[in-house]
């Protein structure tokens, strides 16, 4: 039975000691079933001669199925619960990044050379030269993150020290995946004006500007303010990396359905920073118009004069071959508008327009949901490439350039790549370089070798 995407989903880890004899475990897992949780990795922490203890990862809708699970195996003579944690909040203890030093600083020679005296002759040189902050500082290779808290994930705005574990997070993967420096910035003011302001005095620190969990319709206002204020490429996340991978997950899902998107009718339902982004980036690559829908006329407008069609939910679902909705409200879609053979890309998280199982058990060809359709497949690669070639600005181009990568980076089957493969990664950080130069927007010429398949 599919969860319900309306409900508030919890994740706790049930570590458990059983007797060591057939049938234990899946008495358990009985148990968990039973009260309607889901079971995610298993994994065996000690074994003996007479017992083993595992750590079993639950997904819940209430903490009462939780008291109610472990309410029950204490029942269980061959099962005793030794712990129940919550290994989310554990992970985010202290924050997710931190800052450490490239060289031991240990002795007065080396405070000498990293700070004074020795400092102070690196500061004149990039006085004289400017460009020598290239080679003499972290700036190119660090990407500023963003935020005024105003719409974080599918949440609504909670405002700045919310915004954090999500700036944070994105920061904490562009390291590990792409090996760039990322620094969270949550902005008190929700005010555009205080945003671009804000971003362009700190820009000198930082070779780009990556915007985060802005709401729209602002969004488009300061993303293009920022772009003019500051020197170097900057984008909204939440618009252009959302619309790449979902350009991608498209393509391939017509691969897998054996057409292209430009033989089918695609519409848009939500057309706040990645709904209309979404639109716009499949209309730049088919050539035709994506039908859309939302509750804002100001919305509707935007589409249409970028070349879309006005709409509604029911004409988007009951005609369109694909239907891509980014409207944040779980369960707009009912089972019953879909149609027999549709792909539909239900996105807001944490709780979808509809459960992609639902959608195929109401006869969809393919369905998939934001946890999969991620822009973690985008903004890394696409952090990296526009870094490598000192882009001045991110256009369409550079966008377009990371989907086509990552269609290419996906195994045969398969929607898309793993999020975390780092050769995916590599692939697009690679297209949005050649894309940067082609399209006359790089400020450093890269050896050929960098452009060359790993």
């Amino acid at each position: 039975m599919a969860r319900d995407p309306q409900k508030p989903q919890f994740f706790r880890t049930l570590r458990v000691k059983n007797v060591q004899q057939v049938g234990v475990l899946a008495g358990v897992l009985g148990v968990v079933a039973r009260h309607g949780a889901s079971v995610g990795d298993i994994r065996t922490v000690h074994q003996s001669r007479t017992s083993m203890v595992r750590d079993i990862d639950l997904l819940v809708e209430s903490l009462a199925e939780l008291d109610a699970i472990v309410a029950e195996l204490d029942e269980m003579p061959e099962t005793t619960v030794l712990e129940l944690r919550d290994e989310v909040l554990s992970a985010h203890l202290g924050g997710k990044i931190r800052m450490v030093p490239q060289m031991p600083i240990d002795t007065f020679a080396d405070l000498g050379r990293v700070y004074t005296p020795g400092v102070g002759e690196v500061c004149r040189r990039i006085y004289e030269d400017p460009s020598l902050a290239d080679n003499y500082t972290i700036i190119a290779n660090t990407v500023a993150i963003i935020s005024d808290g105003s719409a974080v994930l599918g949440l609504g705005n909670l405002g700045p020290l919310a915004a954090m574990p999500v700036l944070e997070g994105k920061a904490a993967l562009l390291a590990h995946l792409v090996g760039v420096n990322a620094f969270p910035i949550a902005l008190r003011s929700q005010d555009p004006d205080d945003i671009v302001a804000a971003a362009a005095a700190i820009s000198p620190s930082f070779g780009v500007i990556q915007l985060e969990d802005i709401a729209s319709p602002k969004c488009f206002e300061v993303e293009r303010r920022v772009q003019e204020a500051v020197g170097v490429a900057a984008f909204h996340d939440d618009q252009h990396g959302t619309a790449a991978v979902v350009l991608a997950a498209l393509i391939n899902a017509c691969r897998l359905a054996e057409t292209v998107p430009q033989q089918l009718l695609i519409g848009q339902i939500g057309l706040g920073a990645a709904g209309f982004a979404i639109a716009r980036s499949i209309m730049h690559y088919t050539g035709n118009p994506v039908l859309g829908a939302d509750r804002s006329p100001e919305a509707i407008d935007r589409l249409v004069g970028s070349g879309g069609t006005a709409s509604d939910i029911e004409e988007v679902c009951g005609k369109c071959d694909v239907v891509i909705a980014t409207t944040g409200q779980p369960a707009l879609i009912a089972p019953s508008m879909v149609r027999p053979g549709q792909i539909i890309f239900a996105l807001s998280n944490p709780r979808p327009e509809i459960d992609a199982t639902l959608a195929i058990e109401a006869g969809a060809r393919i369905a998939e949901g934001g946890a999969a359709i991620n822009n973690l497949l985008c903004y890394p690669g696409a952090c990296r490439g526009l870094l490598d070639v000192g882009a001045k600005s991110a256009p369409q181009a550079v966008f377009r350039a990371a989907s086509e990568a990552i269609v290419v980076a996906t195994p045969e089957g398969q929607l898309l790549p793993n999020p975390l493969e780092k050769r995916a990664h590599s692939a697009v950080a690679r297209a949005v370089a050649r894309a940067s130069v082609a399209a006359g927007i790089a400020s450093r010429e890269l050896d050929v070798d960098y452009f060359t398949e790993e």
